[in-house]
């Protein structure tokens, strides 16, 4: 057998044994994230604010193909209804008629995480680290808008105005602290080197009252 051709057929044999000892095939470099998933407030926090989203994108530093460690740097938005107590709160303190409100949370972090194979393309991982978030709570009323919408007959040719309905902001309160977040996820190979996620963590922005939530997400990595 010519020589090149076993040459030839080791490397792949080679490069088929490692696939199939690691379909994670990292490169060292950058690689992005998109999540999306449910935003759950516990403990305190849940009195005054509902479940909600989260949605947010980062960027994976991997330092070596072999090594288990990678670090990860995330923004994510949170957006969570406002709960009765804290409506009944906003109107107590302002003596205005209150009926909406929500609370939005902004988080750039900076996390370690952590690969455990389990099986053929599939790992679990374990991330925590720190950061800065910026939580801003509106309470809101809902008023009309006279004029702000018209309806145009295309048949006769006669416009009609009619009233619209919106969010006024009563009140609102920004805070900006620094935090930090654990948890945990499991990881799924795709071909080409891309995988996708299911991760859940705990989140801690230090105030003179915590804010505690939990975002579970499902997010992509290419």
């Amino acid at each position: 057998m010519n020589k090149a051709l076993i040459v030839s057929i080791l490397a792949l044999g080679a490069a088929g044994a490692a696939y199939a000892a690691d379909p994670f095939p990292d490169s060292p470099g950058l690689h992005w994230d998109l999540m999306g998933g449910l935003s759950e407030p516990v403990g305190t926090t849940a009195d005054y604010l509902q479940g909600g989203y989260s949605l947010g994108g980062g960027v994976t530093v991997v330092p070596s193909a072999t090594s288990p460690l990678d670090w990860r740097f995330d923004l994510q938005y949170a957006d969570h209804t406002a709960s009765s107590r804290l409506i009944a709160l906003g109107q107590q303190n302002t003596n205005v008629a209150i009926d909406g409100g929500n609370g939005q949370i902004w988080s750039l972090t900076g996390n370690a995480v952590y690969h455990v194979p389990i099986s053929y393309g599939v790992r679990a991982y374990a991330i925590a680290g720190v950061g800065i978030s910026h939580t801003r709570i509106e309470l809101t009323q809902t008023v009309p808008f006279y004029g702000a919408y018209a309806y145009c007959d295309p048949f006769w040719g006669i416009c009609y105005s009619g009233v619209g309905y919106g969010d006024a902001v009563v009140t609102s309160h920004d805070l900006t602290k620094f935090g930090w977040n654990a948890g945990a996820g499991v990881e799924f190979a795709l071909p080409s080197g891309h995988s996708w996620f299911v991760e859940a963590r705990y989140a801690r922005i230090s105030a003179s009252t915590p804010i505690e939530f939990v975002p579970v997400e499902v997010g992509y990595r290419f």
